[in-house]
C-alpha cells in the first residue's frame, strides 16, 4: 500500500501528475481546436474590415452599404475554413448639378403652368363635396348691391353692338352688359361709385355652352350654373345661383379679381330675355360698299 500524505486536505495535485482522460468525448478537442481558429479568423476580420472603413471617404452617405453584394455573398456561403479578403469599394462620388439661369427660368415657367391648369382652392373643394359653394361665396361676398333697374339701348345705328345697364336703387353701383350681335362676345363692366370698373370678357362661348346655361337659369326650383368655355377657369367665367327672391351673380377672372351683384327676379327675366335674344341673332349682311367714282 503507498504512503498516504499526512494532510491530505492540503495536497494539490499537478497536472502533470495526472493522467489523461479517458472518459472525456474525443470530439471535445476538435471542437476546442475549430472555435479558436474562428475566433482568430473573426478577429483578423474585424482587424482589416476597420482599417478599410478608415479609408472610407467620410463624404458617403452612412446608408450606402460597405460590402459589395457579391463579396458579401461569397463570404456567407464561404465555409470558415476558406474565408476569402473581402475588397471594399468606396462608392464614386456624385458628380454636381450646375444650374444656370436657363435652367432655373424654364423651371419656373413650367412650374406656373401647372398651377395655370389647377382649379381655384375654392372649386376644388366644391368639386370634392366638402363644401357648399354657395354658401361659402355668400361669406366672401355678404353686403352686394342689389340690381333693380335695367335699360337696354343699341350702342351706334350699324354696328350691332347691343348694351345692358343694370343699376342699384341709389345709383351707387351698376353692371353694365356689352354685347356683339356677329361675334356672340360678352363684356361684364362691373362699377362701383363711378370711380372703379372691373371688366370681364366671355369671348369662348360656344353655342351648346350658352344654351345650357340660359336653360339652367331658367329652372323653376333654380340652382347653381356656370357660364364658361372649353377653357373654364383659364379664362373670366361667372357662377350664377338662382333663388326664389333674388339671383346672386358673381364674375371671376384668372387675373386675380372677381365682383358680384345681386338680381331682383323680374331684372333677371329681362336680361336673359335679351342675351338669348342677343345670342341667337343672324348676324347683320355685310354693307354694300359705295361706287368708286369714275371719270
Amino acid at each position: 500500500m503507498a504512503d498516504t500524505p499526512a494532510n491530505l486536505s492540503s495536497y494539490t495535485p499537478n497536472d502533470d501528475s495526472l493522467p489523461a482522460s479517458q472518459s472525456g468525448d474525443p470530439k471535445d478537442e476538435t471542437i476546442m481546436s475549430r472555435s479558436a481558429t474562428l475566433r482568430r479568423i473573426v478577429e483578423r476580420f474585424q482587424h482589416e474590415t476597420l482599417s478599410a472603413t478608415l479609408d472610407v471617404d467620410r463624404s458617403q452617405s452612412l446608408d450606402e452599404p460597405l460590402l459589395d453584394q457579391t463579396h458579401l455573398a461569397s463570404f456567407q456561403e464561404a465555409p470558415p475554413d476558406e474565408l476569402r479578403q473581402v475588397v471594399i469599394v468606396p462608392a464614386s462620388r456624385p458628380e454636381p448639378k450646375v444650374l444656370d439661369s436657363q435652367s432655373i427660368s424654364n423651371r419656373l415657367e413650367t412650374v406656373a403652368a401647372a398651377q395655370g391648369d389647377d382649379a381655384p382652392w375654392t372649386l376644388q373643394q366644391f368639386f370634392n363635396g366638402e363644401i357648399d359653394l354657395d354658401t361659402e361665396l355668400n361669406k366672401r361676398f355678404p353686403t352686394m348691391p342689389m340690381m333693380s333697374m335695367v335699360k337696354f339701348r343699341t350702342l351706334g345705328s350699324h354696328s350691332g353692338r347691343r348694351v345692358a345697364t343694370l343699376a342699384s336703387q341709389d345709383g351707387s353701383a351698376s353692371l353694365t352688359f356689352d354685347g356683339d350681335r356677329t361675334t356672340k362676345v360678352i363684356q361684364m363692366s362691373f362699377t362701383l361709385g363711378s370711380m372703379l370698373t372691373l371688366r370681364f370678357t366671355l369671348d369662348e362661348l360656344s353655342e351648346l355652352d350658352r344654351t345650357r346655361w340660359l336653360e339652367l337659369m331658367r329652372r323653376d326650383e333654380g340652382g347653381l350654373a356656370f357660364l364658361w368655355g372649353q377653357s373654364r377657369w383659364a379664362n373670366d367665367y361667372m357662377i350664377c345661383i338662382s333663388r326664389k327672391y333674388f339671383t346672386n351673380f358673381y364674375a371671376f377672372s384668372p387675373h386675380s379679381f372677381e365682383a358680384a351683384v345681386r338680381l331682383t327676379p323680374s331684372v333677371m327675366q329681362q336680361l336673359l330675355d335679351w342675351l338669348e335674344e342677343l345670342w341667337s341673332a343672324t348676324p347683320p349682311p355685310d354693307e354694300t360698299p359705295p361706287p368708286l367714282l369714275t371719270w
